[in-house]
């Protein structure tokens, strides 16, 4: 596997994992508020997911730009492009 399949691919696993983060919170967020008693608590279960939600979803359009710009990278700027990939990427700090 080439050096900018292996960058794709890390950062679509990543987002692919963003993804299902984001479904799982919106679902969590969905069940609370079916449980709230009145629209006060509604108001702090949408706070309480909204901003993770809203995280997750930046990460993902970040992702999304990286794969644009690796596919339209060269091959002497993968090195440096695989770098900051590696430092954005969780785990990897």
């Amino acid at each position: 596997m080439s050096l900018k399949d292996s960058l794709q691919q890390k950062l679509e696993t990543q987002a692919d994992l963003w993804r299902k983060q984001v479904e799982s919170l919106r679902a969590q967020a969905e069940e609370k508020m079916a449980r709230a008693k009145d629209e006060q608590s509604e108001a702090e279960v949408q706070r309480e997911f909204s901003e993770k939600i809203q995280d997750l979803e930046a990460h993902i359009d970040s992702a999304k730009s990286k794969l644009g710009e690796l596919r339209d990278s060269s091959t002497d700027q993968l090195e440096s492009l695989k770098k900051r990939i590696d430092d954005w990427l969780p785990g990897k700090r």
